[in-house]
């Protein structure tokens, strides 16, 4: 009975996606502040995180991943944005073992902080100011149907405000987390802010739905040294497809470097060709309007750093993440486990 469970489910979550997806609407949807990375941890990966999912950031990437923890786990993170705009994010998750089951509750809020007005007729700031702010708050139920198999999901309330305009909506996602028991593969799915679209000052906007699927796996783990490798593909609403890999390195459970890397079609290549085309009479050693810029493309890679304190279930994680010309971007994430 469990392996037909089982299997059903594996389906569903292949035939899902493409139901979602050939829904939803081309162009820009609203609420892109879903989209931000609300860990560290996962952040100095490149945002991988769907098949590893053993901390309270779970709820987030793979709701089916919170099945993992055996104590009350809470993670309170802080993202310094760009533009000077701020994402602070709070999570908590209590295990259910009597029900082979979890629960999670979860809060974030996005800021612009304090922006000048201006009016059509005045484009110069009127002296007064107004902020642009985003919220979600979300519960999250996930269930072990064999000792392999897991599945999530999570209802989330979403409010968006600019000025004194604002909108409330609803959300929904799911995943599922598969240990194959072999080799330390791990496959992870996802779908991420599915729900319909909202209203916002007269202009109609879809969420930004995106279907992740992703693996793990450990090519070193000794006892001392454990090496994470973790490769997603993800399919967004309001974006082109792109793929992220990343690297966890662990010393005694203790000291962690990460790294990591998304690649896309776009703009988040490897190495970038940024060049202007000069026809022979014009003066290609003129500093003015020499524009190379070959080489290798930094924007799309994270590094970060973390330090566990197993004893007292105290965790340390700080990412960096490259936008290219955008800026960078700093992000700290404090955990705590109720042991």
């Amino acid at each position: 009975m469990g392996k037909r469970i089982c299997k059903l489910l594996l389906l569903v979550s292949l035939i899902l996606p493409a139901m979602l997806f050939s829904q939803a609407k081309t162009g820009t949807a609203g609420m892109t502040f879903l989209e931000m990375d609300i860990s560290a941890r996962a952040n100095a990966m490149g945002g991988s995180f769907i098949g590893l999912a053993n901390d309270a950031s779970a709820l987030y990437y793979n709701p089916a991943g919170i099945i993992n923890l055996d104590y009350m786990d809470v993670i309170v993170s802080h993202n310094m944005y760009l533009a000077e705009t701020s994402y602070t994010y709070a999570g908590v998750v209590i295990p259910l073992k009597g029900m082979s089951a979890a629960l999670g509750l979860q809060g974030s809020f996005w800021s612009s902080g304090d922006m000048d007005e201006t009016t059509p007729l005045l484009s110069q700031a009127t002296g007064r100011t107004f902020t642009a702010e985003d919220m979600m708050l979300g519960v999250t139920y996930a269930q072990m149907l064999t000792p392999n198999f897991f599945v999530g999901g999570t209802l989330k309330l979403l409010t968006e405000k600019l000025a004194d305009e604002r909108v409330i909506t609803g959300a929904g996602d799911v995943g599922t987390y598969f240990d194959t028991k072999w080799k330390s593969l791990i496959f992870g799915m996802s779908i991420r802010h599915f729900g319909g679209n909202f209203e916002f000052i007269k202009e109609e906007s879809p969420l930004p739905m995106t279907f992740v699927f992703g693996i793990k796996v450990a090519p070193l783990d000794d006892g001392v040294n454990k090496l994470n490798v973790l490769l997603e593909a993800a399919h967004p609403s309001d974006n082109n497809e792109y793929v992220t890999i990343g690297l966890e390195y662990g010393f005694e459970d203790m000291f962690f470097l990460r790294a990591g890397r998304k690649i896309d079609e776009d703009e988040y290549w490897f190495m970038k060709e940024d060049h202007t085309d000069f026809d022979n009479n014009d003066d290609v050693n003129n500093s003015e309007v020499d524009f190379e810029n070959d080489g290798f493309n930094w924007a799309g890679t994270s590094l970060g750093l973390g330090f566990k304190l197993k004893s007292a279930g105290i965790s340390f994680d700080y990412s960096w993440s490259n936008y290219g010309d955008l800026d960078v971007t700093h992000m700290l994430t404090l955990g705590y486990q109720l042991r």
